[in-house]
């Protein structure tokens, strides 16, 4: 069964790039750019839910995790941890917010622990 793929882009994206993701048929969903000149998160998913997408999982990387976090758009978390420690080795989760105090964070309530055999899976929900 085939399923739509969808490229949310900023509007003044152009070339052989897009060119290449429509030519395997990939739909590009073209936004204007937010006040820092990336894609606007909340125009792209106010165009999902449009075409009926009212839930999303979202497993991206640091940039897109902060840019979802800082433009408010994220309801719930599902964090994996495990039992070992990557300091300054591992890729972080989520890029920097942009915070002058801690205060400012986005806030979080925990639900749910699921150990899952030495890892554990816990979910929050936003908290307002």
């Amino acid at each position: 069964e085939n399923r739509p793929t969808w490229l949310i882009t900023r509007d003044d994206s152009a070339g052989d790039r897009l060119d290449a993701y429509r030519e395997v048929g990939v739909e590009t969903i073209q936004v204007p750019p937010d006040a820092r000149g990336r894609v606007d998160l909340a125009a792209g998913l106010s165009e999902l839910a449009r075409r009926g997408i009212t839930r999303l999982l979202v497993e991206g990387g640091a940039e897109l995790s902060a840019g979802l976090l800082e433009a408010d758009l994220v309801d719930q978390l599902a964090w994996f941890r495990a039992p070992s420690l990557l300091g300054g080795d591992g890729l972080s989760a989520i890029a920097a917010l942009g915070l002058d105090s801690p205060e400012k964070a986005p806030r979080f309530a925990m639900v749910e622990r699921i150990p899952l055999d030495q890892d554990m899976l816990e979910t929050y929900v936003h908290k307002v």
